[in-house]
């Protein structure tokens, strides 16, 4: 091939894949036609295969598929665990005792958090007749005591591992759960036949619809109670690294608390009570964005001998942390609740936001 031939290649090349083209006239007609069908077919009906569907509105095959894939999005359709696509109506009875699948940790790792969590997933799969599924994971963490340091797996192991389990996932299953910490590159690399994918507590949706608390909305009721409450010298207490979900937190609290110039410890880096105590005192606030670790907290405050002594807020959401300490709470079992209605109804993940829990004496 000569030059001018290939550079008529390269040109056809960047018009069709890189350029972004406008709807065509058919296309669009397309989309509305499909909308239409979706009103007025039966529930349990079926689109006919993508084949037929591009005959018939005169459009490619893959132009029907991404137009589809939007109208899921929208919640116009559903496409079902066998690829097929069908009115959102039919989900709900067509995914009626089909099995949730939960990919995560050891059962005996799961937290407080976790708990609830599953316990809500377990009320909708009850309600609609459908088994709960738990396939467990070495390689997601590891963590010998609740305030020690995690040792969470790397993106290589996690491949590994969730490469193991895709094998023995039920068939027909009516979607997947998955814990926070299964990692992006393991999510995408790894697929699962059939169904939708949640991921719990944080995920950045590209691989999956994450269902998670409003951190933001944490962060915000935090700097709000600090300056209701005049605190002038505020610490942000750092559990650990590596949790997505508690380093999104963490990252969040920074910013939000910016104004107030907090102090900062990591509590992996100073783990003697003598350091936690120095740096405790003297404090107004110190917030924490892990509950164990905040228990940890609660009971130095409570021991210790302070000058003047600090507010504890604590903004995982738990309920492990109790009076007279400063809390938010979330409440997990209804995000579980969430999840698993999204997973066997199609239903929107309504927005998570905490609660802020203050003592009376703090007030």
């Amino acid at each position: 091939m000569n030059d001018k031939g290939r550079c008529r290649k390269y040109i056809r090349l960047v018009n069709d894949w890189v350029v972004p083209r406008k709807p065509t006239v058919h296309s669009r007609k397309a989309r509305e036609a499909l909308v239409a069908l979706a009103a007025s077919c039966a529930q349990e009906e079926a689109l006919p295969p993508l084949r037929v569907l591009s005959e018939r509105y005169d459009i490619h095959a893959a132009t029907v598929f991404r137009i589809l894939r939007d109208l899921v999005a929208e919640g116009i359709y559903w496409q079902s665990p066998s690829g097929r696509f069908l009115p959102v109506a039919a989900r709900r009875k067509t995914l009626r005792g089909r099995p949730v699948c939960f990919i995560g940790r050891e059962m005996w790792q799961w937290s407080r958090l976790y708990q609830e969590l599953l316990a809500g997933v377990s009320e909708v799969c009850s309600t609609n007749g459908s088994p709960l599924v738990l396939l467990a994971s070495t390689a997601l963490v590891r963590q010998t005591g609740a305030t020690e340091a995690p040792e969470f797996g790397s993106a290589k192991a996690q491949i590994k591992e969730l490469e193991k389990l895709a094998v023995v996932v039920p068939r027909g299953c009516a979607g997947y759960l998955f814990d926070h910490l299964w990692s992006e590159a393991a999510m995408t690399k790894v697929k699962f036949s059939g169904g939708e994918k949640v991921q719990l507590i944080f995920g950045n949706n590209s691989h999956a619809e994450a269902v998670a608390p409003d951190y933001l909305c944490a962060a915000e009721m935090a700097a709000d109670y600090a300056m209701q409450h005049s605190f002038a010298k505020i610490g942000l207490f750092v559990p650990f690294t590596g949790d997505p979900a508690i380093d999104h937190s963490v990252g969040l609290l920074r910013q939000v608390l910016a104004r107030f110039s907090p102090m900062e410890m990591v509590f992996g880096a100073a783990p003697d009570r003598k350091t936690i105590r120095q740096f405790l005192d003297g404090l107004d606030l110190v917030v924490c964005p892990e509950d164990n670790v905040a228990l940890a907290l609660a009971e130095i405050l409570e021991k210790g001998d302070f000058d003047r002594q600090p507010v504890l807020l604590a903004t995982q959401g738990t309920g492990v942390i109790r009076s007279p300490h400063a809390r938010l709470r979330l409440d997990y079992r209804r995000l579980g609740r969430a999840a698993a209605s999204r997973l066997l109804y199609g239903t929107k993940v309504p927005s998570q936001r905490p609660t802020l829990v203050i003592p009376e004496q703090s007030m």
